[in-house]
């Protein structure tokens, strides 16, 4: 099979240029606008809090296995393996965006909530005069938590078990988060969402969260 997202154009358009279930208990408590260093939480760990807290919708019934099961009767290029694939590779590049402070090649795949609390959180590191450092050594798994039909739009819960090189560095280029050289263990959750109406068959990126 072709670029795994190629059904979803989502990853199609992140390589044609280079080539975070719901979130947890505390929702819509973050969204990246605090500062980074005196709010108690890690520069890091601004990408994987919740990003956005999304409104209540109505839901179908369906089961994981059957939202997918209808996805792929209707796109034949769908598959769980294919999307988790995808998934995998769009958060190399998002994870790495974010540290690099340029969001400029995955903007277009970020919800409106989701970029308006990466970019700022990138602002106030640079206000600061801090880098962030990221480098995926592995991913440990990567899978397929939930997914919801709603009304308008599907959405899919990603669950990304990996192993991150990831340290900060202050304006004087001193290490003061993290470490350069031992790679953490991350467990996040992101939530994913296409239209299934009208043009747009874009998946967004809607939330980021860690998994407890």
């Amino acid at each position: 099979m072709g670029n795994p997202f190629d059904p979803m154009n989502i990853v199609l358009v992140l390589f044609a240029v280079v080539a975070f279930v719901r979130l947890r208990a505390a929702l819509g408590k973050r969204t990246g606008n605090e500062d980074p260093l005196t709010d108690g939480k890690t520069i890091r760990s601004q990408l994987h809090e919740e990003t956005k807290a999304p409104a209540l919708k109505e839901k179908t019934m369906m089961s994981t296995e059957e939202v997918l099961k209808q996805l792929s009767i209707n796109d034949k290029n769908f598959s769980a393996p294919s999307f988790t694939d995808g998934a995998k590779n769009a958060y190399k590049m998002i994870v790495t965006a974010y540290a690099e402070g340029d969001l400029k090649q995955v903007k277009s795949f970020l919800s409106k909530d989701v970029l308006s609390g990466f970019s700022a959180a990138i602002q106030s590191r640079k206000k600061s005069g801090q880098e962030l450092f990221n480098k995926i050594v592995d991913f440990n798994e990567v899978s397929i938590n939930g997914a919801i039909l709603l009304e308008k739009t599907v959405e899919i819960t990603v669950s990304f078990e990996t192993k991150i090189i990831s340290y900060a560095t202050d304006k004087t280029g001193q290490t003061i988060e993290g470490n350069q050289d031992s790679p953490q263990n991350i467990n996040d959750i992101w939530v994913f969402e296409k239209s299934i109406k009208g043009r747009d068959t874009n998946w967004l990126l809607i939330s980021t969260g860690a998994d407890d």
